[in-house]
């Protein structure tokens, strides 16, 4: 049952980020958005001309049946995927345990 409330702590804010999605257009014209998984991104888009890649704290509740006992700390897996081809501003996707949560266009590229 805790593993449960594990889960559901990671799932839960990738469903509103989804709400929100944002999209990218790979430079070879296919269209990725928030909630896609790393695998259909890579298989969509071109390689990212740089990968970055860091873990990231995350809170989450632990509990025993139906009460709570507290909370913990667990690290996901966080890559930063970073575009400029086929275009003069720079994009940043950034993945959360394998799932596109955030599309970011940055400023023009000289």
């Amino acid at each position: 049952m805790k593993w449960l409330y594990v889960i559901l702590a990671v799932i839960i804010p990738f469903s509103a980020i989804q709400a929100s999605a944002d999209t990218f257009r790979c430079p070879n014209g296919q269209l990725v958005s928030t909630g896609d998984r790393i695998s259909t991104v890579s298989v969509k888009c071109d390689p990212p001309d740089n990968i970055f890649k860091r873990e990231e704290p995350m809170q989450t509740v632990t509990s025993v049946g139906s009460a709570r006992t507290g909370t913990r700390i667990i690290y996901i897996e966080v890559q930063e995927w970073t575009y400029t081809k086929g275009s003069t501003l720079l994009h940043t996707l950034i993945f959360r345990n394998g799932i596109l949560s955030e599309v970011i266009t940055g400023d023009f590229i000289p």
